[in-house]
């Protein structure tokens, strides 16, 4: 996150919790620059080309004249790898049967030699092998909402990244067939029953002593996204859990707890562990909170302990 309060610098989200220290330490344009100098273009350069002009030219992921709100214009499809159990797929039939409904034509299933394959397929093959190219998304192709199935192993999270590009994708994973079909049977129940869901929204937003990137990330996202939302949904419930009330404690509550809400919006340093640590597994990713007294108090502590995240 850029710094426009006068400094040069740059701020990055991440602590490596072995050490204590920043993941990324905070570093100028240039030295970013001299950092990646060398890289090769990333792979979806194109796509992040046309995305800025689609932002430009104000309409969204999909091509001119669709609303990107319509299931029925702008497509839903399931990705599946070639050699996918096929009880998966059954095993999400109520799900797949209602975006079949809604999405009418331009509804897909990706499976067999129209899935993903493994060992083989990038971003790129896999879209043209269904006739699409970069740009905007083409329903006629490819629908614009897709469904990755599978897990990180048999469908890479870079092929999803660079599909998100260009397309709005999400991914599910689950170990037993119970676990697809109750997720199917959830979404279903929540989008056909009369009983309307909650419409709260929580905020909290981590504001580390001495630290730069999570001062910004309240201030200047976290705390205007609020403000906006709340002017433009006067309809939902806005709570706010802010710098001092942003502990682990209030986090449980909101994740599970009693204050569980609708949506989630959290902002803070993530945690990452270098490989061959114990908590790698399962602790990569977690949510450093308010409790990290930040990086002028912690330095030269060692590992951070789990009782802060």
């Amino acid at each position: 996150m850029n710094d426009n309060s006068g400094g040069q610098e740059i701020y990055f989200n991440g602590i490596n919790g072995e050490s204590g220290e920043y993941d990324l330490p905070p570093m100028t344009g240039e030295e970013l620059f001299a950092f990646i100098e060398g890289a090769s273009p990333p792979e979806d350069l194109k796509e992040l080309r046309s995305r800025y002009r689609r932002a430009t030219t104000g309409h969204l992921g999909v091509r001119e004249g669709i609303d990107p709100t319509k299931l029925e214009e702008s497509g839903w499809g399931i990705i599946f790898t070639h050699d996918a159990d096929p009880a998966i797929k059954e095993a999400l039939s109520e799900l797949i049967n209602l975006r079949r409904g809604q999405a009418g034509e331009y509804f897909r299933i990706f499976e067999g030699a129209d899935g993903f394959r493994r060992g083989g397929d990038t971003k790129d093959k896999w879209l043209a092998r269904h006739g699409a190219a970069p740009g905007p998304a083409d329903p006629e192709k490819v629908p614009y909402y897709l469904l990755i199935v599978g897990s990180p192993e048999a469908i890479p999270f870079r092929f999803q990244s660079q599909l998100d590009v260009q397309y709005a994708v999400g991914r599910i994973h689950f170990d037993s067939l119970e676990e697809y079909a109750s997720y199917a049977r959830s979404v279903a129940a929540s989008e056909t029953r009369d009983v309307k869901p909650s419409r709260d929204v929580a905020f909290f937003g981590v504001a580390n002593e001495d630290d730069r990137a999570t001062q910004l990330s309240a201030a200047e996202l976290v705390e205007p996204l609020r403000d906006h939302l709340a002017n433009a949904a006067g309809d939902w419930t806005f709570r706010s859990f802010m710098r001092e009330e942003a502990t682990k404690e209030q986090l449980a509550q909101l994740l599970g707890g009693g204050q569980t809400p609708a949506l989630l919006f959290s902002a803070s340093h993530g945690m990452g562990f270098p490989l061959g640590s114990e908590r790698q597994l399962g602790h990569q990713g977690a949510l450093l909170c308010q409790d990290w007294p930040g990086p002028v108090e912690w330095r030269n502590r060692g590992a951070i302990p789990q009782d802060f995240y």
